[in-house]
This record gives C-alpha cells, sequence and structure tokens, in this order.
C-alpha cells in the first residue's frame, strides 16, 4: 500500500503545482506539505518534497525553483495557459 500511497502523493503534488502556481505564485516545501496534509490526508516531509519535484521534473513538467529571499517551487512553460 506504501507504493500507491506515493504514487497519489506525487499526482497530487502534480495537481496542486498545476492549479495554482505560476511565477507570481509560488510555494515552498512546508506549504506544499501542508497543503498535501489538510487537502488530502497525505504527510509527508519537506525532504520528501525535494525528491518529488526532482520526480516531477524528470517526468517533463517545467519545475522551476526559486531562491533567494522567498524560495518555492511553480510550474514554468505549460503546453497551454488558462485562458487558452
Amino acid at each position: 500500500m506504501a507504493s500507491f500511497d506515493q504514487k497519489l502523493r506525487t499526482l497530487r503534488l502534480m495537481e496542486i503545482l498545476l492549479e495554482r502556481t505560476d511565477d507570481t505564485h509560488i510555494l515552498n516545501a512546508s506549504e506544499l506539505c501542508t497543503i498535501l496534509e489538510q487537502e488530502y490526508g497525505i504527510s509527508t516531509d519537506r525532504r520528501t518534497i525535494y525528491t518529488e519535484m526532482e520526480i516531477l521534473d524528470k517526468f517533463g513538467l517545467d519545475i522551476q525553483q526559486k531562491k533567494g529571499k522567498n524560495p518555492g517551487y511553480y510550474i514554468g512553460a505549460r503546453d497551454f495557459e488558462l485562458p487558452e
């Protein structure tokens, strides 16, 4: 069952990033952990989020990471933008 939960976590994380992030709406690892826990009942830690970001990047999502004062992640290029 753990494998299923891991896959579901990855998919939910992808969904959150696609629906809620862009270059002006960035979510950090702690915020992503909170969303996963509160909205989906999926408990995780920040280190796991970092690994998940690598997986999603290898999958082909344009995962962007902002470093510095307000670090976080967002989806860069998309196949279609919302207005389209």
